[in-house]
């Protein structure tokens, strides 16, 4: 059962991480902010989030959850996302568990953030 799902988890962020050149890392935190599983792109210089701890990721979830306590006055939350000085980090929902992905400046971030709204919401294996 583990590793059947480990496997589906890894399937599920390489699938996002191939959509786009520019996507360079998702990470799959449960609802605590422990991180599940992440995939990175080789040979990229990463936005340290290998050097995250469990506050940043804990920081991502409390974004969502917040939010989510706000869903029946303005509906469920799709996507959060913040530009840093080097990329930028979207946060998305999905079911319990919160996908952070990081890319390169060089997206559009609400096309990105739509498509892989899209995307993420019609997975349903994990």
């Amino acid at each position: 059962m583990v590793i059947t799902r480990t496997i589906k988890l890894d399937q599920f962020s390489k699938s996002i991480l191939d959509t786009d050149r520019n996507i360079r890392s998702v990470a799959i935190l449960d609802k605590t902010g422990k991180l599940l599983h992440s995939v990175t792109h080789r040979g990229t210089v990463q936005p340290s989030i290998e050097k995250w701890n469990d506050i940043h990721y804990m920081e991502c979830t409390f974004d969502i959850s917040m939010g989510a306590k706000l869903d029946d006055l303005y509906g469920p939350i799709r996507y959060h996302h913040s530009d840093k000085d080097d990329f930028i980090m979207f946060s998305f929902p999905h079911r319990k568990n919160i996908i952070i992905i990081t890319c390169t400046k060089k997206i559009s971030p609400i096309a990105f953030a739509t498509k892989t709204a899209h995307m993420i919401n019609n997975f349903k294996e994990f």
